[in-house]
């Protein structure tokens, strides 16, 4: 039997998408643990509704059976009705109405609100097993996380990590942090949930302590992949978050490119607009991987996408859940259907046992 230390180690990537994304990555979870990888994996990273399946899966039972049983009966269930009950609570709407006014005074836009609609979220993650513990309570030894936030601030990712949590303008961050809190942060989609205001004590390089107040929105206006800290050759002297890969894993729950109706209105244009830099950004963080790949940098690379296309695949997949049956679906977090979750999941293990067998068949048995 081979030893901790002879082990391929890998690296796990689970995208933004709402229940999509973590649906999907459920699916690509069930193939990993399949095939015996899931022990190989040395860090996983998440973003948005990847966040959700990363905290699930990491801070979650050991017994994958009991871990996958957790996600399905939240995905069947959905978060966005007990969110709209968490919102108007007594206690919660008069924290969100006295923390708004201030901000709505003459000079008060630039003022954090301390409280928002995604405190709600806080609220229901929390109230699980997972989302009550702190990063470093991870379920499984030797694992790492990353869960990453953008600091509307500074323009940066917030790293919120099992190992450390950071922001590369101010440092590390001293205190504890909630996994529902890096969870909320992580999916606050801006068009629906405002930004999670938190502050922190950051400690520099130099060994300086300093305190700022992050607002954070959604990992996925940064990097959707979340692939961004598992690179290669990332320097300790820029980020707190450099981990020493062979391989690395991407699931993406991204719908793929469209061809939608030219838009004649500033909604649609915008929308448009949106999505153009968005794909531009992941075709250039999928691009980057590739390169480093084929330059030796890390021994193999699999990215298993809910959006590809099926022609492209590299060899043909028996009864595969196609992707038109799955094109359609929003980024949301309503209850799922069992059919929906069927059909998304089954695309996800499928999709990834393939990609991994063809690509990386060194990986677990």
């Amino acid at each position: 039997m081979s030893t901790l230390a002879e082990r391929p180690r890998v690296g796990l990537a689970f995208s933004g998408g709402g229940f999509r994304a973590t649906a999907f990555g459920l699916g690509a979870l069930r193939a990993l643990h399949d095939r015996g990888v899931l022990a190989d994996v040395r860090v996983v990273s998440g973003i948005s509704g990847g966040s959700l399946l990363t905290a699930m899966w990491a801070y979650g039972p050991q017994d994958f059976g009991e871990f996958d049983s957790t996600v399905t009966t939240l995905l069947r269930r959905g978060l966005q009705m007990e969110l709209a009950k968490r919102t108007f609570t007594p206690r919660r709407m008069m924290a969100n109405i006295l923390s708004a006014a201030p901000a709505a005074l003459p000079g008060g836009k630039n003022r954090p609100r301390r409280s928002t609609r995604t405190e709600a979220l806080v609220d229901a993650l929390t109230s699980r097993p997972f989302g009550a513990k702190e990063m470093a309570q991870v379920t499984h030894p030797g694992l790492s996380t990353v869960i990453s936030a953008t600091d509307l601030s500074t323009g940066n990712a917030v790293r919120f990590g099992s190992d450390v949590s950071s922001c590369s303008p101010h440092g590390s961050i001293s205190e504890p942090v909630p996994v529902a809190d890096a969870v909320a942060a992580s999916a606050a989609f801006p068009v629906l949930l405002p930004q999670l205001n938190r502050t922190y004590t950051f400690t520099r390089t130099d060994g300086t302590r300093h305190v700022e107040t992050m607002l954070m929105t959604d990992g996925g206006v940064y990097d959707n992949l979340g692939l961004s800290p598992l690179l290669p050759g990332r320097s300790r002297q820029h980020t707190s978050h450099v981990y020493d890969l062979d391989y690395l894993i991407a699931v993406d729950a991204g719908l793929g490119r469209t061809a939608p109706l030219a838009p004649n209105f500033m909604l649609g244009r915008l929308k448009r607009s949106f999505e153009i830099a968005h794909t531009r950004n992941q075709d250039g963080s999928r691009a980057r991987v590739h390169e480093l790949a084929a330059a030796g940098h890390v021994k193999g690379f699999v990215y298993s996408y809910l959006g590809m296309r099926d022609a492209r695949l590299p060899i043909p997949i028996s009864g595969l859940v196609e992707r038109q049956q799955v094109a359609d679906y929003p980024t949301n977090f309503a209850r799922m259907s069992s059919s929906d979750l069927e059909t998304i999941t089954t695309r996800g293990e499928q999709l990834t046992r393939t990609l991994i067998e063809f690509y990386c068949p060194a990986l677990g048995s």
